[in-house]
């Protein structure tokens, strides 16, 4: 694994040119650009400017919370790969920065044993924030050793267009944090989504199944979190809810579901004789098949 540094102010994050790119922070450029098994850093020592991004971006990670300049993937709109278990994707700082996601998809490969902050945007002081129409995919999966492995979103207030989350088959969890609006949240069973925020939400789809269940909780027990989505109807199939209240003028109706405790504005129709469900209700209000 090498570390890369952007140095060198306003340029172009293409496949070949090495201007650039630094072994060290603020050091000389000509070092390799970065590929999967690097990890990038701008920050205050990057020179400012306008980092226009031209190629496809395979890494560990990026960080960007300390640059003062504009990071830009919307010019090209290319894709881009993470890999990292903790700030795959850092932007949480203070430094006057912008940016610009653009229309690709941000894919988060990572399998973790221990969890962690895959998308870091805690502190968005000084922030300028622009989603496009990327889309967010966490991929990966979160393996618990021992307890509990917990994926975390932290998404800073923000706005976002479209965020998917794969089914975390080996028991892990997935925590979407912060008060953020979101153009369309889809996850996939089995999963357990943890909110520990408000969200609004344009178009939310829970597709659980009668072996793959969604459990989606607050992040503090008897806390409520709200779950605002304004007109379109969402898709909530095998979900268990525990502390979520439905709002915002869409019917939120709930098949094959269950209510662990707590749950409001939300019809929840429990799977009918012979529908296949291998889900029940045990001391803990956790569901085991």
């Amino acid at each position: 694994m090498a570390s890369r540094f952007w140095v060198g102010g306003t340029g172009t994050w293409d496949a070949s040119d090495t201007t650039h790119w630094s072994a060290a922070s603020g050091g000389a450029g000509g070092a390799s650009v970065p590929g999967a098994a690097d990890t990038v850093t701008f920050d205050a020592n990057s020179g400012g400017g306008t980092v226009t991004v031209n190629t496809t971006v395979t890494v560990i990670s990026i960080a960007c919370g300390a640059f003062t300049g504009t990071l830009d993937f919307s010019v090209n709109n290319n894709n881009v790969t993470l890999s990292g278990g903790t700030n795959a994707f850092s932007g949480t700082g203070t430094g006057a920065r912008t940016i610009k996601l653009g229309n690709g998809t941000w894919t988060f490969t990572t399998t973790t044993t221990a969890g962690g902050v895959v998308w870091n945007m805690g502190t968005t002081t000084n922030l300028t924030f622009d989603a496009g129409s990327s889309v967010l995919n966490f991929s990966g999966d979160a393996v618990p050793t021992g307890g509990n492995a917990v994926r975390v979103m932290s998404g800073g207030n923000l706005a976002y267009a479209t965020i998917e989350v794969a089914a975390q088959s080996n028991g892990g969890k997935f925590n979407l944090s912060g008060a953020n609006t979101i153009g369309t949240l889809t996850v996939s069973g089995t999963n357990d989504l943890i909110v520990a925020g408000n969200q609004t939400i344009g178009t939310l789809s829970l597709n659980g199944t009668s072996t793959g269940l969604i459990v989606m909780e607050s992040s503090t027990s008897g806390q409520s979190r709200t779950i605002s989505v304004a007109s379109n109807p969402p898709t909530l199939d095998w979900v268990a809810f525990r502390d979520i209240t439905g709002a915002g003028g869409a019917s939120f109706v709930a098949d094959n579901s269950f209510d662990l405790g707590r749950s409001v504005g939300i019809t929840i129709n429990a799977p009918g004789a012979g529908g296949g469900g291998a889900a029940q209700l045990v001391d803990s209000g956790a569901l085991v098949g």
